[in-house]
């Protein structure tokens, strides 16, 4: 009669791989504030963060839970303002939209500054486009084979 010894090994082996590897719990979380419409000043208390969109990383105190976000405060460029604050599970990741008020005046300032705001992130989002379209081809077989001939006067992606 044979006996197979492996059992106890595979046992072992299964149970440090259940056990020697605790993941250390998450003691930070994440928040990204916008704003409707687009282009509110936010400020965190009296500290401007700048325009929206902006990302906060928040810390927890080392207590197990959640995290109170401090009170955050978009402004508009009509004076319209609110204020948000919320609670974060640790380790989240999440979006908060701040509206602005719609029984405050000056909705078509902000209205047209949020039209401004998003053509210039347009605008910005095709410039960073062209910027890696032109990395990935100057690092291409084509690019360097020119660059190795020597061929500086070109005109086109390589240069």
């Amino acid at each position: 009669m044979r006996t197979d010894s492996s059992g106890p090994i595979v046992a072992l082996v299964a149970l440090a791989a259940l056990t020697g590897c605790a993941a250390t719990p998450p003691t930070t979380a994440k928040l990204t504030y916008e704003s409707v419409p687009a282009g509110a000043q936010l400020f965190e208390g009296d500290k401007p963060l700048g325009m929206e969109p902006i990302t906060r990383d928040y810390s927890s105190d080392g207590k197990p839970g959640t995290i109170r976000t401090p009170d955050v405060t978009a402004v508009w460029p009509s004076g319209a303002k609110t204020t948000f604050y919320t609670y974060l599970d640790l380790g989240a990741d999440r979006v908060a939209t701040l509206a602005r008020p719609a029984d405050a005046p000056g909705l078509q300032a902000d209205l047209d500054n949020a039209t401004k705001v998003s053509a210039t992130r347009q605008r910005e989002l095709e410039r960073q486009k062209a910027l890696q379209h032109s990395d990935i081809a100057q690092g291409s077989a084509r690019c360097k084979e020119q660059q190795a001939q020597g061929n500086k006067g070109l005109t086109d992606d390589c240069m």
